[in-house]
């Protein structure tokens, strides 16, 4: 009993873990990532956008399945990271670029392979991110009426179709939210991209093209990654579809807008109006006008000048999404009138962006009150009717009388003045005019100017235009000549007018006449500087600069001047010896040379011979030296103090040019110098080596050939038998030189391929790895290999890393896969094509596989898709499987053992 018991127990047990549902050991999810990765939000600055992995397989992956990398692209290839989270705030900087996602499985996830997702160009609001949606959204719109189209897959060999797949347009969904439409918004990355075939014909992209290079077309087929579905055996099952790997075409390329607009700052109807000002215009203030870049390019201003009015010109280029605030301001100067403008600032790109100024300037008015004007004595006349507007009288004109009844006269034609003398001070006469209004109207009187008389009221006071004189009246004015007249007759017209107009005038004739001054003859000689010193000459000094004295004769005579002398000072000759009043002459004066220490003091005479041969003395100059004992100074500089011969690379050809050295004598005695000398440097010959007081010598320097890497620093010094000396500190530098990192094309290989070869439902993944790049500080001249293209069948092209490719092959038979690779050459700022290529092959083998019967695995899109329905367990029930046998054993042995027993 105790043995049966205990079978039972066993088996119970056994039956019971068999039973239990696999989900209950279900594990995490594992295995290589597919599906399709998405960015959800929009493309847009300040937008946040994540990662969407809803359709990404296996099933029920989770954030901490994954590590994230958002970077962004600023050109085809160049991807600068910005963030490592699951979401990612779009800033200013990524304005015009694409947003790169790429999805890796951490470590010990038990997922293998990466995933990457990229949005379209961001822009720089969320109505404008919108509009580009629609457009990538219209271009992948299908021809078919129900958005859908139909594909088969190929029929195998014995004439059966495995499967027929209908696949959905990603906008059958008819739904207008963001998550819902990351298809349009992101790009699948696919390795065989824009490929080109070799016969030159452009592949639609993310298509692969076949080719009829002696294969049948309807046995063997290369699919992508996408279009790769793996079963839980390891199988390949092909969708039947190519849409997934045909996109819609290729992407519109990046359209470049230049927009800009302006806006006027505290005005709703954008506006500079400066309102009504007087001519006056220094006291307006500007007004400020903001222009702001709304394209994706900069823009780049020229400059402008309006008629009108005075702008700020845009100097520096304005970037995409920038504004810039200019002033505006009124010309000075403009007329009295109505000024509007349109204001235009035109770019180099094409684009113009305008606002209206506009001021109004009002004139001074010159015209005469009304209450000023006497009212005539003539009885009001009814004012005759004018043709026009210009042909009436002007606010200035007297309301009770016409400009045809003004009339003036004076009560003299002619003032003539008494001779004055000249150089007089003031003039001794004053004459009188008096000018009567004759006509039958108030006047308003204009001065006359004269160049040589002075026009002055009955007082004595300045006469000034717009005196009025009422009709009868007289007004009497003096007239004097003007002071400061030469030699000379004068005559002048004076011409008193009506302001109203200068037809109505009187006349008078004024003229005087200036005669030469009897003059007191005067004879003097004035000397500048009138004294002059030598205080500070040492002994054995060099003869020092001369003076000079000029002699101007001050009087009224003209004087024979004789050459001066002194006994300590040499005296030059006289400039000229005979002056007439007002003309100067020159001399020099220095003291001779080798005075010994002492003072001296010398009058020098400036003298003339009279006529009756005396000498009259007509100005004395008081000259003085002082010569001091002379220290000995030994003193000695170098220009420059340093010299820096910069860096050169080792194994140099030629050493650096020379540099010149000047060694200058500060002292007061001379000295001699001794050749100086160096460890790495090569000194050159002293130009001299005896230097007096302030002379210079020079010599070169330059470092020597053939010195080894390192810093090089000396000073070089310049002594003399004196114990005294100089020193130039040099310095050079000899850098190791670099050399170029030239990669092997041995080195180019293909990895992943199995030597075990593959079947017909095999994945096939490789990666090509180009020699040299894992060079990541390259120099200049530094040489690589990257991956270009692939080929098996088709050519397909990599644009980026990582140069990883998959594809399956449906036909038996020995295969060749060729990656060629573009040598590249680092010109010190970036890698350029060389022209040159190199290439790798690997043979492997297609075997059939065993026909089975295809579970179509549900597609990202697939709506109507005919396939298995999956739990989302994805636990391997082969050891449930065992176990269970196991069980069913026992129970058979139990059987078996009691039928025996009985």
């Amino acid at each position: 009993m105790e043995r049966k018991r205990f079978l039972a127990v066993v088996m119970t047990v056994m039956m019971v873990i068999s039973m239990i549902p696999s989900m209950v050991f279900a594990a995490a999810p594992s295995g290589e990532l597919g599906g399709k990765l998405k960015i959800k939000g929009l493309a847009a600055v300040g937008v946040v956008v994540s990662a969407d992995y809803a359709k990404v397989t296996p099933e029920e992956v989770t954030d901490e399945d994954f590590t994230f990398s958002w970077s962004r692209q600023t050109g085809e290839k160049e991807l600068t990271q910005v963030g490592t989270e699951k979401t990612y705030t779009i800033t200013q900087d990524d304005l015009g670029c694409r947003l790169v996602l790429d999805l890796t499985p951490v470590d010990g996830s038990g997922l293998t392979g990466t995933l990457t997702a990229k949005t379209l160009e961001v822009a720089a609001t969320e109505e404008e991110a919108k509009a580009v949606e629609q457009e990538a959204e219209d271009a992948q719109q299908t021809e078919t009426a129900d958005g859908t189209e139909n594909a088969q897959l190929e029929e195998t060999a014995d004439g059966t179709e495995d499967a027929q797949l209908e696949e959905t347009a990603d906008n059958a969904e008819g739904s207008q939210d963001s998550e819902n439409q990351d298809v349009d918004r992101t790009e699948d990355v696919q390795q065989n991209a824009g490929n080109e075939q070799e016969d030159g014909s452009q592949n639609t992209k993310g298509q692969p093209e076949e080719t009829t290079e002696g294969t049948d077309d309807s046995q063997m087929k290369i699919y992508t990654e996408d279009q790769l579905q793996v079963d839980e055996n390891g199988n390949v099952q092909t969708d039947g579809s190519e849409k997934d790997g045909q996109a819609a075409g290729e992407d519109d390329k990046d359209k470049k807008t230049y927009e800009a607009t302006a806006t006027v700052e505290d005005s709703e109807d954008q506006i500079c109006d400066f309102g009504t000002v007087k001519s006056d215009l220094e006291d307006v203030e500007a007004q400020y006008v903001q222009i702001t870049n709304t394209g994706n390019e900069s823009l780049n201003f020229q400059e402008i000048s309006p008629e009108h009015f005075m702008v700020q010109d845009i100097t520096e280029p304005l970037s995409a999404g920038e504004s810039v605030s200019v002033w505006i301001q009124p010309r000075e100067g403009l007329e009295p009138g109505e000024y509007d403008d349109m204001i235009t600032y035109r770019t180099e790109e094409g684009i113009e962006v305008s606002f209206e100024a506009k001021i109004a300037v009002e004139g001074e008015d010159d015209s005469a009150d009304d209450e000023d004007l006497k009212p005539s004595d003539e009885p009001f006349a009814e004012p005759t009717e004018t043709p026009d507007d210009s042909e009436a009288p002007s606010a200035g004109d007297n309301a009770d009388a016409s400009l045809e009844a003004q009339s003036l006269d004076v009560n003299t034609g002619s003032l003539n003045f008494s001779d004055i003398e000249e150089n007089y001070t003031q003039a001794n006469e004053t004459l009188s005019v008096t000018v009567t209004n004759t006509g039958d109207g108030t006047v308003t009187l204009k001065i006359p100017k004269s160049d040589y008389f002075e026009v002055m009221n009955e007082d004595g006071s300045e006469a000034v235009s717009g005196i009025q004189i009422a009709k009868g009246d007289s007004l009497m004015f003096m007239v004097q000549p003007k002071t400061g007249l030469t030699k000379g007759d004068y005559s002048d017209t004076l011409i008193f007018e009506s302001e109203e107009d200068s037809e109505v005038a009187a006349q008078v004739t004024a003229e005087v006449s200036v005669k030469e001054a009897e003059q007191e003859q005067i004879t003097a000689v004035q000397a500048d500087p009138e004294s002059f010193s030598y205080d500070d000459l040492k002994e054995g000094y060099d003869t020092p600069e001369a003076t000079t004295i000029t002699l101007t004769n001050t009087g009224n005579t003209t004087v024979s001047l004789m050459q001066p002398y002194a006994e300590y000072f040499d005296i030059g000759e006289l400039s000229a010896s005979v002056l007439e009043p007002g003309d100067s002459a020159a001399f020099t004066a220095v003291p001779v040379t080798g005075l010994k220490v002492g003072n001296y003091l010398d009058s020098i005479q400036i003298a003339q011979t009279s006529s009756e041969g005396q000498e009259d003395v007509l100005t004395t100059i008081k000259a003085s030296a002082t010569v001091s004992e002379v220290k000995k100074i030994y003193k000695l500089s170098v220009t420059p103090e340093e010299l820096n011969f910069g860096k050169a690379k080792e194994g140099y050809s030629e050493a650096p040019e020379a540099q010149k050295v000047t060694v200058t004598n500060e002292g007061n005695t001379n000295v001699t110098l001794n050749a100086p000398s160096g460890k790495n440097f090569k000194i050159g010959k002293l130009s001299a080596t005896e230097l007096a007081p302030g002379e210079s010598c020079t010599f070169k320097i330059r470092p020597k050939a053939g010195l080894k890497a390192g810093s090089y620093t000396e000073s070089v010094v310049i002594d003399n038998e004196q114990q005294i000396s100089a020193e130039v500190k040099v310095q050079f530098t000899v850098k190791a030189a670099r050399k170029a990192k030239i990669a092997d094309p041995a080195d180019n290989k293909i990895t992943g391929i199995s030597s075990d070869g593959y079947t017909t439902q095999s994945k096939i993944t490789f990666t090509a790895v180009g020699a040299g790049m894992d060079n990541e500080s390259p120099g200049k001249g530094d040489v690589r290999y990257v991956p270009y293209n692939w080929k098996v069948i088709n050519t397909n092209s990599w644009s980026s890393a990582p140069y990883t490719a998959a594809f399956g092959i449906t036909k038996a038979g020995t295969y060749t896969l060729t990656v060629t690779f573009d040598r590249q050459k680092y010109n010190g700022s970036e890698w350029e094509n060389t022209g040159e290529q190199d290439t790798k092959q690997v043979n492997f083998s297609i075997t059939q596989a065993q026909t089975v019967t295809a579970t179509p695995t549900p597609q990202p899109n697939g709506a109507t898709a005919k396939s298995a329905v999956k739990t989302g367990d994805t636990t391997n029930i082969t050891p449930f499987v065992i176990i269970l046998a196991i069980a069913a054993g026992c129970i058979v042995g139990v059987v078996v053992y009691k039928r025996r027993k009985k």
